[in-house]
């Protein structure tokens, strides 16, 4: 239900998903899904554009989840996440659930499937130690695609193969980046 699965077979803290539906019903009845998975953080991926559809999404997860447990880090459909973003403001997130709290985070775009994909590859790079290929792999055995901006790109009138170069580069970037968000860093409240 709502393409809910692990970063990984072996994946314990990092979930992905797809959004909820628009009305407050299927709002209600996503959140009550993910809390019976015992999801504790949301990491929403929504551009601007798509949370317009909603009637204040953050707000209401913010008041069923907690303030401090909602991460709102907007990415455009079909694109890859910025450098500063994913490693200022997403990883940093998911590990302070993992290590501080131990507690389940769901990272969510529109289908599931493209900004998730390449967002849990790079938490399975940077904190799980895979490589880009390997955790490529692992995210599309979940039924997501860290490839979907590639395989986009020449609707957006890009080059497919400079966008996978890119992908690569950002997640080698979120690699050698990880003591920033190390759960050393994060466990010193440093």
């Amino acid at each position: 239900m709502y393409k809910f699965a692990a970063a990984s077979p072996k994946e314990t803290i990092v979930f992905g998903s797809a959004r909820p539906g628009y009305s407050s019903d299927r709002v209600n009845e996503w959140i009550k899904f993910m809390q019976g998975q015992n999801i504790k953080h949301v990491c929403c991926l929504l551009s601007q554009t798509q949370l317009d559809r909603y009637s204040d999404l953050l707000g209401i997860y913010r008041q069923k989840f907690g303030t401090d447990r909602v991460c709102w880090s907007p990415i455009e459909d079909f694109q890859l996440a910025d450098r500063q973003t994913l490693t200022q403001e997403i990883l940093p997130f998911l590990p302070n659930c993992d290590y501080r709290q131990n507690e389940k985070v769901v990272v969510h775009c529109s289908g599931g499937i493209g900004r998730t994909g390449h967002v849990l590859a790079a938490w399975l790079v940077a904190q799980r130690g895979f490589s880009n290929k390997t955790a490529i792999e692992t995210v599309r055995k979940t039924g997501r695609d860290p490839y979907e901006a590639v395989s986009f790109a020449l609707l957006k009138g890009r080059n497919p193969k400079k966008v996978m170069a890119e992908l690569n580069a950002l997640l080698d970037y979120c690699r050698d980046a990880t003591e920033t968000y190390s759960p050393k860093f994060i466990a010193d409240g440093q």
